[in-house]
């Protein structure tokens, strides 16, 4: 019997700064691996478009560590604001962009950022999407302690819950047991939910509305954050109403850096499975218009 062979599936690139030394090596971790192995810290996912060639929502991925930053590592002289994280991010993510090279215009990467005490360190990987466009959740029971933040602690926290990610389900979704059961986020992502308010609207889509658990309750992904420009851009009025009613639901989707706009088609529970619409008008609006500002809300490395 022949060993078996492992195949580099990353790039991970450290920047220490004392030294002020970049160093970079192929590895066979994968995303999460990654960011189990990055002790205390803050970390953000970027993804490229355009295959490769730029970086999509870059000034709020760099916000987002800069508040990280500030919440969960820094004292009052080691603030660093966005322009700053730019700085040294910028030629670093380049750097491995060039190493780990997109070969086509859909063959895209997601980027990986921990951020600790004394060092940087960055994982490519190769962006994979579910080949069928839809997606199975699970609700578990469970929320997230710091939502406002990007911790590394969370990274470990959640270890337990992906246990419970076996294909078809693509991710777990946190939800809050009691008189009114209530949805919160993914392990990964946000999760929201439409519900049919009136029938003979042009388009289609604005017969409905768009539901979420409260900003407060949840990280504000910078996907979602696109999610609600967009319906702020569309009149689509957003609700946010956690609680849980599959007899009112139409559709549902997940979102996140790597994910964009992934429709829900099934949704399973202690109690037994519904059934979501994932060609519901609303996601289906969401998902196009995330895709298609693509190129206008990304940066060229």
């Amino acid at each position: 019997m022949t060993a078996s062979t492992t195949y580099p599936q990353s790039l991970v690139i450290n920047y220490d700064y004392k030294a002020g030394k970049v160093t970079e090596q192929a590895s066979t971790m994968n995303a999460k691996e990654f960011m189990l192995s990055g002790g205390q810290g803050v970390y953000t996912a970027m993804r490229t478009v355009c295959g490769g060639s730029r970086i999509f929502l870059l000034d709020d991925h760099l916000q987002r560590i800069s508040n990280s930053h500030r919440m969960v590592l820094a004292d009052s002289e080691q603030q660093k604001d966005p322009e700053h994280w730019r700085n040294l991010l910028v030629p670093i993510i380049r750097r491995g962009l060039e190493s780990f090279k997109s070969t086509t215009e859909n063959d895209d990467r997601k980027i990986t950022i921990l951020v600790g005490t004394d060092h940087v360190s960055l994982q490519l990987t190769e962006l994979k999407a579910p080949l069928n466009g839809i997606c199975w959740v699970k609700f578990v029971q469970g929320k997230r302690h710091n939502p406002v933040a990007k911790d590394l602690q969370w990274v470990h926290d959640r270890e337990r819950l992906e246990k419970q990610i076996i294909s078809p389900i693509n991710e777990i979704v946190l939800i809050e047991s009691g008189p009114e059961t209530r949805v919160y986020e993914g392990l990964s992502s946000n999760f929201f939910a439409t519900r049919r308010v009136s029938e003979d609207k042009q388009p289609g889509y604005a017969n409905f509305e768009l539901l979420s658990a409260p900003l407060d309750s949840v990280l504000l992904g910078t996907i979602m954050k696109l999610v609600l420009r967009i319906c702020e851009r569309d009149c689509i009025k957003v609700v946010y109403d956690s609680r849980v009613d599959f007899s009112r639901w139409s559709g549902a989707f997940v979102s996140s850096t790597s994910r964009l706009v992934l429709p829900v088609s099934k949704i399973i529970t202690d109690c037994g499975e519904h059934l979501m619409d994932s060609r519901d008008p609303l996601v289906v609006h969401l998902l196009e218009s995330v895709k298609g500002l693509a190129r206008e809300q990304s940066t060229e490395i």
